[in-house]
């Protein structure tokens, strides 16, 4: 099972050879463990920190995209939004750097990825109604601070015993028009595809999609392709609501209500939290 910020490298074949070797420091006072991850702009590190005598984990931009602009912005707002923008259901970030490479500093989180949970099977409609709970906490959060999260799916949430944590503020955004396609095939919805009409009824899309996954081990429209050209179904597919068989009818119409294709008919953030404290209160 994958942990998070201790082990696994992006599965690209991305040249290394500039990466900050173990042993070696990649800020001033954080020693290189090893490099967990090798992305487009991003090296995410497995570091020890001198001064807090413990482990944690660095986003440094690449060598090659440290005089990037747009690059130093991004890496930068998200850092300073994790740091500033404390919530128990939220990564922390330690610090900030603002220097010629840029970079900030993480908790070592030693749960498991939630899509790593997931390759054990699905979750159990309690642990899916727990979780929700916890991420729309989260998502609420960066809303009434005006943030759009962007990018809820399952690799971005790490699970350690009962605490669902939400990672990578990378393509958060404020509400309104972004770049088109920004996000994960599966997870999108289809105003992420145009970029145009972006709001919190688009994280409740990434929340709905995750929730149905974590119940049935599948996406409801897969990869999406079609969103690209206007021509995703509207229904989901068999073997999703094959998964949702069994699930109290309640979480089901929430799940389904959550991932409708327009943004006008998804429930609102707040409707979803009261649905989802209805249903812990008739759990006991």
């Amino acid at each position: 099972m994958r942990r998070w910020g201790w082990t696994g490298h992006s599965g690209r074949d991305l040249d290394t050879s500039d990466a900050v070797p173990a042993g070696a420091e990649v800020l001033p006072g954080y020693e290189v463990v090893a490099l967990l991850r090798r992305g487009n702009r991003i090296d995410t590190y497995d570091a020890f920190d001198r001064a807090r005598d413990c482990r944690c984990v660095i986003k440094v931009l690449r060598p090659d995209r440290a005089e990037e602009t747009h690059c130093r912005e991004a890496l930068l707002r998200e850092g300073t939004l994790l740091r500033d923008l404390a919530h128990p259901h939220l990564v922390r970030v330690y610090e900030v750097v603002d220097d010629h490479r840029p970079a900030f500093v993480m908790e070592t989180l030693t749960g498991a990825t939630l899509d790593a949970v997931l390759e054990d099977g699905p979750l159990g409609p309690g642990d899916v109604v727990l979780l929700g709970r916890q991420l729309v906490s989260a998502i609420g959060y960066l809303h009434r601070h005006g943030w759009l999260h962007l990018d809820v799916k399952p690799s971005n949430v790490v699970v350690q015993d009962s605490r669902a944590v939400l990672i990578d503020l990378s393509l958060a955004a404020r509400p309104g028009d972004g770049r088109p396609h920004a996000g994960t095939d599966g997870y999108l919805a289809p105003e992420q595809v145009t970029g145009r009409g972006l709001a919190a009824p688009t994280d409740v899309f990434g929340l709905g999609v995750t929730l149905g996954e974590a119940l049935t081990g599948e996406l409801p429209y897969g990869e999406e392709d079609s969103w690209r050209t206007g021509t995703a179904p509207r229904a989901t597919h068999r073997r999703f609501r094959r998964g949702l068989v069994g699930v109290g009818s309640e979480l089901r119409d929430l799940v389904l209500a959550c991932i409708d294709p327009d943004p006008a008919l998804r429930p609102s953030l707040a409707d979803v939290r009261a649905s989802l404290d209805s249903l812990t209160q008739t759990a006991g």
